[in-house]
């Protein structure tokens, strides 16, 4: 269902927290939970006493005496199936296991829809930083063209000067129309994966600081907790999943013994009688099943080594790129202030008849590329910070 306008238009920016929030209730995270109810419904089913139904049997017909006479007979039974072996304990234990490692992989999902979420709202951030940027480019072409038919006028500057400034306010106005179609699309992405998909939504202001706030815990000490990781923990029950399948399949090789109660009635007599109806596991005791469910634990068990070791080896890489990209941004941050005076100095130098056209494009090119270059450091490390928070299980501000 469409959320209505104004319900949309009163709620609060789509800051971090508000993200990490709806993103608990996303239709991915919602996915995740729904499988995970599919191995509840199986918990719930398992404990029936027996697989096999009790098996309800009559039969009539007609007794041919030798004297010729033909008196009615009939008889009734009824099988009822007892297992034996623990089959039903273990069926238990099996889906409890089963169950216990789908909740801890619907954790993980959760986990994955939360990180794509961040950094899908850091990209849309980063867009929103670079509209800004290519805006006040724009403004400054204006500024520049301005300039050159005010010096073209007075005869001070050639007519090349104002199609050169013309041509560069073109292409900025270009740049901050696909700036702001790349953060519209980047924003309807978003808006897709929380389930925010009223087209008012698109109208909800996506705020907060590019980098998250804050460090993240030390690498021995996120290194100290992989066991604790979803992904992890998914591996490891899912070991224990594949024991208690087996145990199950081991105990399914046990036969189902059916008593058998049947009453008769046969010319003119009643007959009652019990029995018991004892399969014989001789040719078939579910060895192939027992055996598949043998090597599905060594299966399960190299998945769970994979997935330690995958994450700490993800875990080293995070930090690597988080201290790299730290490091970056630290050496293009203070070239910031220093942007902003040389395109505004150049830009005035040019008001004033003090430079030349070319002199302050060159300036603007290289002010350009410097922006491009620290905002693209910013960006690489907040998704290096805020993909090591959420390994870390942080909450991100």
């Amino acid at each position: 269902m469409f959320a209505p306008a104004a319900v949309l238009a009163a709620e609060p920016p789509l800051g971090r927290a508000r993200v990490a929030d709806l993103a608990r209730a996303a239709p991915g995270a919602r996915v995740a939970t729904a499988e995970a109810g599919v191995a509840r419904a199986a918990t719930s089913a398992a404990g029936v006493l027996s697989l096999e139904n009790p098996v309800l049997t009559g039969m009539g017909g007609v007794r041919l005496n030798p004297d010729g006479s033909k008196p009615a007979a009939a008889a009734a039974s009824i099988e009822w199936p007892i297992e034996l072996g623990g089959q039903r304990g273990e069926r238990v234990a099996a889906a409890k296991a089963e169950q216990r490692a789908a909740d801890i992989r619907a954790e993980d999902g959760r986990r994955r829809v939360l990180l794509a979420a961040l950094l899908q709202h850091a990209l849309v951030l980063r867009d929103e930083r670079q509209v800004q940027l290519a805006r006040a480019r724009v403004a400054l072409a204006e500024r520049l063209h301005a300039a050159a038919e005010r010096q073209r006028k007075a005869g001070e500057v050639p007519e090349v000067d104002v199609t050169l400034a013309l041509l560069q306010k073109g292409r900025d106005v270009a740049a901050a129309k696909a700036a702001e179609g790349t953060r519209d699309a980047d924003k309807a992405a978003l808006l897709a994966q929380l389930g925010l998909r009223a087209p008012a939504a698109q109208a909800l202001p996506v705020e907060g600081p590019l980098v998250p706030p804050g460090e993240p815990p030390p690498l021995a000490s996120i290194l100290g907790a992989v066991e604790r990781r979803p992904d992890v923990g998914a591996a490891e029950a899912s070991v224990d999943a594949a024991r208690a399948k087996a145990a199950r399949e081991r105990a399914a090789g046990w036969p189902t013994v059916n008593v058998v109660a049947q009453v008769e009635h046969d010319d003119g007599a009643n007959i009652g009688m019990l029995g018991l109806a004892v399969p014989l596991p001789i040719l078939n005791a579910n060895r192939a099943g027992a055996a598949t469910a043998a090597a599905e634990i060594d299966v399960a068990r190299a998945h769970a080594d994979a997935a330690r070791a995958g994450a700490v080896g993800q875990i080293h890489q995070l930090y690597a790129r988080y201290r790299a990209t730290k490091e970056a941004l630290q050496a293009l941050a203070p070239t910031a202030a220093l942007m902003e005076q040389a395109a505004a100095i150049s830009a005035r130098g040019y008001e004033l008849g003090e430079k030349d056209l070319a002199s302050v494009l060159l300036v603007r090119r290289e002010v350009i590329e410097a922006e491009a270059a620290l905002l693209e450091a910013e960006h690489a490390h907040a998704a290096a910070k805020i993909e090591l928070f959420v390994a870390a299980g942080r909450a991100l501000r």
